[in-house]
């Protein structure tokens, strides 16, 4: 004759009490008991036969009334169902309790942190990939296990919000940044699938302003720049000296070509002209680097009013394609033009050396407007500006030599780069 189940009542479970007298175990059946400690608690347990050895094993259902008659009658109907094809409800559960801490344990932050280590022993970690760990990556997926993340989910809280910045060249690079770290989760075997191979980000428009914006890239045009000359005696060094001012002072390519000297105030250290495509007045400060250009050139100065003339007279500035050809000399067809010098530092100091882009825009002669709807003002932020043109020439000539950038950007507030997640185990 079969055990009778279900033996208790809701009301009778809610009723009981602990007593000296007696085990102060009630059965419902099919295993499942309650039992009442001497402090008044209540436990639902149920006794089984493991299925392999068949020596008895008890396992703990819940605590009333967290757990109810009904839930802990629907647990017991839930281990019967394992027995039946042969599991132990006990292993059973410490491998389900194992996959979740694992789960948990697995996160991003996890496996960058493993990333950066095998990357530091194959001396391929840079400043810059951290940077963008920890400014663009970390505080939103840091902490997230990896077997969660989605293309959906990795686009939403990482990509879209650089792309929103228009920093397009910054999200490429995070999006490899992710899809390297999630890789290793991949071959740990903790995730089948890596999301980030899959992150869909806008094209960048192709047009004659083409321009380097990765420092990588920006670090060996500089340096093949400066090897105009001296790798080819043919170059002329007027060439050679116009894009290095290119490249220090970013204004438009006319207004570099077309420069007077009239418009040139060594002793303030300033050139003022009239920007070429607004019509503005507008004041461009002097690096270090850029004053001794200028200076150079005066030493090179003919008859011209011009800073860089013609080759042919005097009475013209240099052609506008001069720069071009310069470029595709050393490699750069395509790749980057005069006016993407304007890009480059845009791009460079707004998501690189995060500097104010109001401030950036000024330098640029890009129309900007106050709060009150106040127009360009051509000596707006004019120390500020002076500070950026000379923190731009120093960086560039610290990325050409191979230097440390890091100094240029923005720190902690103990200074230091930020290796990892802090908040994460």
């Amino acid at each position: 004759m079969a055990k009778k189940s279900n033996n208790l009542t809701a009301k009778t479970v809610k009723n009981l009490e602990f007593s000296p007298d007696c085990s102060n175990k009630y059965a419902d059946g099919g295993g499942l008991y309650l039992f009442i400690h001497q402090n008044g608690s209540k436990y639902w347990r149920m006794d089984y036969r493991r299925p392999v050895t068949q020596k008895r094993n008890t396992l703990a259902i819940g605590i009333y009334p967290d757990v109810s008659l009904e839930q802990a009658r629907l647990k017991r109907d839930e281990v019967k169902k394992l027995l039946s094809d042969g599991i132990d409800p006990a292993e059973h559960r410490n491998q389900n309790r194992q996959e979740k801490r694992a789960i948990l344990e697995n996160t991003f932050n996890k496996f960058c942190q493993e990333w950066l280590k095998t990357r530091e022993l194959e001396n391929k970690v840079d400043s810059e990939t951290i940077r963008k760990l920890n400014k663009d990556i970390l505080p939103f997926i840091g902490d997230m296990p990896v077997v969660n993340m989605t293309v959906e989910q990795l686009e939403r809280d990482v990509t879209d919000r650089v792309v929103e910045r228009g920093a397009l060249e910054s999200a490429r690079r995070i999006k490899s940044i992710m899809a390297m770290v999630l890789k290793l989760a991949v071959k740990k075997r903790v995730i089948t699938y890596n999301p980030a191979y899959d992150i869909t980000l806008p094209q960048p428009i192709k047009g004659n302003h083409n321009a380097v914006t990765d420092e990588k890239e920006l670090a060996e045009l500089l340096r093949k720049m400066w090897r105009f000359t001296k790798d080819n005696p043919r170059n002329r060094l007027t060439t050679e000296l116009a894009m290095k001012l290119s490249v220090y002072i970013f204004q438009r390519p006319n207004e570099i070509r077309g420069l007077l000297w009239e418009s040139v105030d060594f002793e303030r250290r300033q050139l003022s002209f009239s920007a070429s495509k607004t019509h503005q007045e507008h004041i461009v400060p002097l690096s270090r680097q850029a004053f001794d250009i200028l200076k150079e050139l005066q030493d090179l100065q003919t008859n011209s009013a011009y800073v860089f003339p013609s080759v042919k007279t005097g009475r013209e500035c240099m052609s506008e394609d001069t720069i071009r050809q310069g470029l595709i000399r050393i490699g750069y067809k395509g790749r980057h033009t005069a006016h993407g010098f304007r890009a480059t530092a845009r791009t460079i100091l707004d998501e690189e050396l995060e500097y104010r882009t109001d401030i950036i825009e000024h330098q640029l002669a890009h129309t900007v407007k106050d709060p009150n709807g106040t127009a360009y003002n051509r000596t707006a932020f004019l120390r500020r500006r002076r500070e950026l043109m000379q923190l731009w020439a120093d960086y560039l000539d610290t990325l050409r030599q191979g230097g440390d950038v890091s100094q240029f950007k923005p720190k902690n507030e103990e200074g230091n780069i930020i290796l990892f997640n802090k908040n994460t185990a």
